[in-house]
């Protein structure tokens, strides 16, 4: 059986290590696999692993209105998260129910999107090119996939409402990954344009879904001990601009050795 978790409001920094620490513990066998979601206190960016803060980001717009930006354990794309989203991982072990094909873990884990959607009466489908969920023709719901120590993470959104004109200041690409369209607003969707507005009928809606498609039940819990206290003593790499600016350091560094070359 796997454990659901639902932190609710939480800092974005913290979240990052919660994510990481779950998934660390799942996959050495001290935590069961869980469901794991929350909404940001306030608006963040999370970006992908593999990526520069330069490439992506508004930086200096962050800056001044206080947008924190947190490199992800994970892969993928960055993505701009405020309060009226619904964010998730599924955090299972690499033994377990989810593929070990990267396509086919998201089938898997993003046909629960799919469940929710229709359960609320709204609709939807995989966009395996994009790793996204689209309804009425727009995406509703980015995702993002990492292995490491014994675990894979499918993480992911599920728009409830959001500030599309605060998105197309904060990423330097706000429309990458969509259909082609000039701002974001053109190529995503929310549930409230669709008319649900209950935020516990779409938190049950998606905890049902991830459980159907996982063929899985689940339990309410709360974090144990042992993962909050790794979460406490990772969140401290995320707030630090060497982890943030991990990738564009290192861009720096293999640029200043070719110039000496």
């Amino acid at each position: 059986m796997w454990r659901f978790i639902d932190l609710d409001k939480i800092d974005g920094f913290y979240s990052a290590a919660v994510f990481e620490a779950i998934g660390i513990q799942v996959g050495a066998g001290s935590s069961p696999e869980t469901i794991l979601f929350w909404r940001v206190s306030s608006p963040i960016v999370y970006l992908g692993y593999h990526q520069c803060v330069e490439h992506e980001i508004n930086e200096k717009f962050c800056k001044k209105g206080g947008i924190g930006i947190v490199r992800r354990i994970l892969g993928g794309g960055c993505g701009f998260c405020d309060e009226e989203q619904i964010l998730f991982s599924v955090i299972g072990r690499e033994d377990g129910v989810i593929p070990h094909d990267v396509q086919e873990a998201y089938s898997k884990v993003l046909g629960g999107v799919v469940n929710a959607l229709e359960s609320l009466g709204a609709g939807g489908k995989i966009e395996p090119a994009r790793n996204a969920v689209y309804t009425h023709g727009r995406k509703i719901s980015g995702n993002a996939q990492g292995r490491f120590h014994g675990a894979v993470l499918v993480n992911g959104s599920l728009l409830l409402d959001f500030d599309f004109e605060l998105m197309d200041k904060v990423l330097k690409n706000p429309t990458k990954n969509l259909h082609p369209v000039t701002c974001a607003k053109e190529g995503m969707v929310t549930l409230r344009e669709l008319g649900i507005i209950d935020l516990d009928a779409v938190k049950n809606s998606l905890r049902r879904g991830f459980e159907k498609a996982l063929g899985v039940s689940s339990y309410e819990d709360m974090l144990t001990e042992s993962e909050s206290e790794l979460a406490a003593v990772l969140q401290e790499k995320y707030l630090l601009n060497e982890w943030t600016y991990k990738m564009d350091n290192k861009r720096a560094m293999r640029e200043k050795i070719k110039l000496k070359n």
